[in-house]
């Protein structure tokens, strides 16, 4: 299952996306909680304590692959996804692991 949550700045997104990876891991699935916010939180609603935040490698930028099809951006990973989680993604409670994409230069919050 993939589950994505956007909308606009201010709308819940990391409330949102937190509660439910934590209910899905809780129900005894694996969770991978991807944080490619400009201004990364996930974390806390996660359950992690700021103390932990130390523990959070987000990922380097080179670990992302960009390119032009049929006129739009896709973006892929140059290593598979259990390398990168297994290098970069904290465990957090309730069953689910966070991986920080890192905020990228320049953006807004949301």
């Amino acid at each position: 299952m993939k589950v994505s949550v956007s909308g606009k700045g201010g709308s819940g997104k990391t409330t949102i996306s937190g509660t439910l990876a934590r209910l899905i891991g809780r129900s005894g699935k694996r969770v991978l909680a991807v944080d490619a916010d400009s201004n990364p939180n996930l974390a806390l609603t996660l359950g992690l304590s700021t103390g932990s935040y130390d523990l959070i490698n987000p990922l380097p930028h080179g670990l992302m692959e960009h390119r032009r099809v049929n006129g739009e951006v896709q973006v892929s990973l140059s290593r598979p996804v259990e390398e990168l989680t297994q290098d970069y993604a904290v465990d957090c409670p309730d069953n689910v692991s966070l991986l920080v994409l890192g905020p990228p230069g320049g953006a807004g919050t949301g």
